[in-house]
């Protein structure tokens, strides 16, 4: 079976329904309102396709990429060098990384952190507060499971000219104390007249809101500002009585580091 992470133009198709310009406008709004330093270099952590790159580049930042994928980097250093763009590009675990240089704010969309463990959530975490200057951000897409991630099933079509892209995403439960599920993605690709499934099983494990504060603050030293329902900073999930959609969180490492 084809790898979904081996094709990452039909990558980017399918999850092309998100609003870019739209998350980056919030990405700034946060730094406005919680970063202490200014904020010119971006690392995002299981960048994939760097959705955010080109946008973050245009708006005249520098745009760093951690990835396991060799053929995602790729993709992403050829849309960044078509437009005469330089970037840096990394292939690592987000479990266990460093960068040459820390960044001004740090970032994973998408529910991107993949961990098995208690310990390399808190090997991730660390990693980051490395890679992150004192004083900024790390933005998180989706990250933390407000519940859990037995039975949940989506299926979308997404288009761009000629070529069709049907997804089909499941999780189901696997060890309740280990909190890990099965997550399986398959895409189905018209592209002329070639047809081709692609497909990726992953076991992920869920990360719930007490311990994800308990891991980032208490043991890796982070502050904790909010969560909030929808990428919208004005809707904190405090106040929220519906469902939870997409909810991001922010954490900041301290300017000082208090004892």
């Amino acid at each position: 079976m084809n790898n979904i992470y081996d094709y990452p133009k039909y990558y980017e198709i399918a999850y092309s329904y998100r609003d870019i310009p739209g998350e980056v406008d919030v990405l700034e709004q946060a730094i406005r309102e919680f970063s202490h330093i200014e904020v010119r270099d971006f690392l995002e952590i299981a960048c994939g396709n760097s959705p955010h790159m080109l946008e973050l580049l245009k708006r005249g930042y520098s745009f760093s990429g951690l990835d396991i994928s060799r053929p995602m980097l790729d993709f992403s250093r050829q849309k960044a060098e078509t437009l005469g763009f330089t970037v840096n590009l990394y292939q690592g675990d987000l479990v266990d990384f460093e960068l040459p240089e820390p960044v001004d704010f740090v970032y994973t969309m998408m529910g991107s952190l993949y961990v098995n463990t208690t310990a390399d959530l808190l090997s991730h975490f660390a990693s980051v507060y490395q890679a992150l200057k004192p004083g900024g951000l790390y933005f998180l897409d989706w990250c933390i499971d407000f519940s859990p991630l037995d039975d949940t099933r989506d299926t979308w079509v997404m288009k761009r000219d000629d070529i069709e892209v049907k997804t089909y995403y499941s999780t189901r439960l696997l060890s309740a104390p280990l909190q890990h599920y099965k997550e399986e993605v398959t895409f189905l690709v018209r592209d002329g007249k070639n047809h081709l499934k692609l497909q990726n099983s992953a076991v992920r494990r869920g990360i719930y809101p007490q311990e994800f504060i308990l891991a980032a603050t208490k043991v890796n030293n982070f502050e904790f500002l909010g969560w909030w329902n929808d990428w919208d900073l004005y809707s904190p999930l405090e106040n929220t009585r519906g469902e939870i959609i997409r909810p991001i969180a922010l954490l900041r490492r301290p300017s000082t580091l208090v004892v």
